[in-house]
């Protein structure tokens, strides 16, 4: 009697191979679209979500803050680049928009948040022919000015779109892009 051995056969093996490459030709292109998916939404939180910090600010601190940005088609040394900047009342000009960084008792501009660096492939569009777009706060955290919204952002290669709209109250919530 013939004592058989456990295990696979070279077809068994083929067979399972070939299982695992048509399961892997299925999911890198799902996995990849959803990363980029994932990019365009993370890009337009991080706006949504410094807006709400300069929002926050203003209330905490009684001054004006503001976040304005360049968008793709900018002539600006900053396209596709935002910043928040401050002042103390409205009685003090908003700072230069390409000032560098800087802190005073009066005025202050943050570091440029610079979206081609942290989101490849995503652009940011502006509504108007302005192609800058802002969103400014009193003391008490109200939007007092608005300009160029809702800001859409793309994503170049698959064409996939996300927006920011601000509501009346001044927050900025996704919206359908128009």
């Amino acid at each position: 009697m013939r004592k058989s051995k456990r295990g696979l056969t070279l077809i068994e093996i083929v067979i399972g191979m070939l299982v695992m490459v048509l399961l892997m030709a299925i999911a890198i292109p799902a996995f990849n679209s959803m990363l980029k998916r994932s990019q365009l939404d993370a890009a337009a939180r991080q706006l949504m979500s410094d807006a709400r910090e300069a929002q926050s600010r203003a209330a905490l601190t009684s001054w004006q803050y503001r976040v304005i940005g360049f968008d793709i088609n900018s002539t600006s040394a900053f396209k596709n680049q935002y910043r928040l900047v401050g002042r103390s009342s409205s009685a003090v000009a908003w700072p230069v928009e390409t000032s560098p960084n800087f802190t005073s008792a009066t005025q202050m501009a943050a570091q440029w948040v610079n979206l081609n660096k942290l989101y490849p492939n995503i652009r940011v569009d502006t509504t108007d022919a302005t192609n800058r777009y802002w969103v400014s706060f009193d003391a008490r955290g109200v939007a007092i000015e608005i300009n160029s919204f809702p800001v859409q952002f793309s994503q170049q290669q698959t064409g996939a779109k996300q927006c920011l709209g601000v509501t009346t109250a001044g927050s900025l919530r996704m919206v359908t892009c128009p």
